[in-house]
């Protein structure tokens, strides 16, 4: 078996535990069992179980960025464009939030750094999508960087572990407030009252 196929058949189980249990409880023995191989091969092709994390959010940052890059590429309306993305954000990133999130920020801080770095870039992509939103009237005129920076804001506080167990919150729940508020504020509409 070449060595690439065999990396992602063991990346492939290994995330499935680590979405499953996060990473503190998943062990190289687990792992190995459920592949029907031994530890050394595993050790042969990774350092060891933070190798894998490490690989594992690359390749989970590489589909997003695929998944990104094609929903720009096949819409025209920034609606559109931004809510299929947030949509794919949700979906891909739900089940990790659960427990491998959640234990990364301490377990392995350097990871978790290179995860937010990810999503911040990410979001800064929705800039241009406001003031493109702005110019063809679909979106309210806004200041682009204020509204950025409060989505910005308000993904950094439900993507924190820490808030979304404190708040016993999922990430998709907390999300989908961030994207309700971020759309329709919090005002009642004032002609409903009277």
């Amino acid at each position: 078996m070449a060595s690439s196929i065999l990396k992602e058949k063991i990346l492939n189980v290994a995330e499935k535990r680590m979405i499953s249990f996060g990473y503190r409880k998943v062990t190289m023995d687990e792992i190995a069992l459920d592949l029907h191989m031994s530890k050394n091969t595993i050790y042969k092709l990774f350092i060891g179980k933070e190798e894998i994390a490490k690989n594992l959010v690359k390749r989970l940052q590489r589909e997003l960025n695929v998944g990104l890059n094609n929903i720009e590429n096949t819409q025209k309306d920034p609606l559109r464009i931004f809510s299929d993305s947030v949509l794919l954000l949700r979906k891909e990133l739900g089940p990790w939030f659960e427990h491998f999130f959640r234990e990364i920020p301490t377990e392995l801080p350097n990871l978790w750094e290179e995860f937010l770095h990810f999503r911040n870039e990410k979001i800064l992509g929705i800039r241009l999508l406001v003031e493109k939103g702005s110019k063809n009237g679909i979106f309210r005129r806004v200041n682009p960087s204020i509204a950025t920076e409060a989505y910005l804001g308000a993904v950094k506080a439900i993507t924190n572990p820490r808030f979304l167990e404190q708040e016993n919150l999922t990430f998709e729940q907390a999300l989908d407030a961030v994207l309700d508020l971020w759309s329709n504020g919090i005002w009642i509409n004032r002609k409903l009252k009277k």
